[in-house]
C-alpha cells in the first residue's frame, strides 16, 4: 500500500493516536501492533534502535502486514540520512525523527515520503517548513507544552502538529492539546507501561490504549472547529 503525504496526514487525523512502540522481543512487538490494529488503529510508528536489530525487527514486521490489511507502518526515531533510505527500502510509509536533519528531508522528498522532523523552538518550526516538512514531531510536549503549538497551528494552518511525550493524560490535557492544533498525539510507554509488558498483560495494554482513544477521538469531534485541522 503506498500513500500520498497528503493520504498519510488523513490517517493520523482519523486515528488521533499514533502508538510508538519497540521490544527487543519480536513476538511482544508483534503482539502490540496486533492490540493497536484491534483497537482500531490503523497507524504505528515502529521505534528505531541504534543498531541494525531494529532494520530487522521492522522488516520482520513489514512481512507480517497480511495480518492487518490496511495498517500504515512508519518508523520513529530515525537519526540519518543513511538508515532513512534503509527503511524506505524496507517499506517505511513515513519517517519521524526527534530533531531536524536537512539530509533526512532530502532523502524523503526524494522519495515524496513523508517526513516528521522534531522541533523543539519556533525557528526549527520555519526551518522545518522551508525544507518541505508537511508534519512536525512537538517535542518533548510534557516540557514545551500546548501553549507552544497554538501560535504554530495559526501560522502554518496546513502544518500537521504531532505531540509527544506527553505525560499528562487525562481529558482537559489531551483536549488543550487538540484545542491549540495538534493533528493527532504520540503515545508509548504511558499505555504500554514495563509493568503490563513484563507481565503479559495484555487485557490492561489494551484497555488503557482503548479508553485513550475513545477519549481523544471523543475530544476530536467536539473541538473548535476553526482550530482543529481540515
Amino acid at each position: 500500500m503506498s500513500l500520498s503525504k497528503k493520504d498519510v496526514l488523513v490517517r493520523f487525523r482519523d486515528s488521533g493516536v499514533i502508538p510508538v512502540f519497540y521490544h527487543p522481543d519480536v513476538d511482544v512487538l508483534l503482539r502490540i501492533v496486533s492490540i493497536c490494529y484491534s483497537s482500531g488503529l490503523r497507524v504505528f510508528e515502529f521505534m528505531h534502535q541504534r543498531d541494525n536489530r531494529g532494520l530487522r525487527f521492522f522488516t520482520h514486521l513489514t512481512d507480517q502486514l497480511d495480518q492487518f490489511p490496511g495498517m500504515l507502518l512508519g518508523v520513529g526515531t530515525v537519526l540519518d540520512a543513511t538508515m532513512t533510505e534503509r527503511y524506505i527500502q524496507a517499506g517505511a510509509q513515513f519517517i519521524s525523527s526527534p530533531f531536524l536533519r536537512p539530509d533526512m528531508g532530502r532523502v524523503c522528498n526524494e522519495n515524496n515520503l513523508l517526513w516528521a522532523p522534531g522541533c523543539a523552538a519556533a525557528e526549527e518550526v520555519d526551518q522545518a517548513v522551508d525544507m518541505n516538512a508537511s508534519a512536525i514531531n512537538v517535542l518533548p510536549g510534557n516540557i514545551l507544552g500546548h501553549e507552544f503549538i497554538a501560535p504554530i497551528s495559526k501560522r502554518y494552518p496546513d502544518l500537521a502538529l504531532l505531540p509527544s511525550g506527553i505525560n499528562d493524560l487525562r481529558n482537559s490535557s489531551l483536549a488543550s492539546w487538540f484545542e491549540s492544533g495538534a493533528l493527532a498525539i504520540k503515545i508509548g510507554p504511558q499505555v504500554f507501561t514495563k509493568e503490563h509488558l513484563s507481565a503479559g498483560d495484555w487485557t490492561n495494554i489494551k484497555s488503557d490504549l482503548t479508553d485513550v482513544l475513545r477519549r481523544v477521538r471523543h475530544i476530536q469531534s467536539t473541538v473548535h472547529p476553526n482550530l482543529q485541522k481540515q
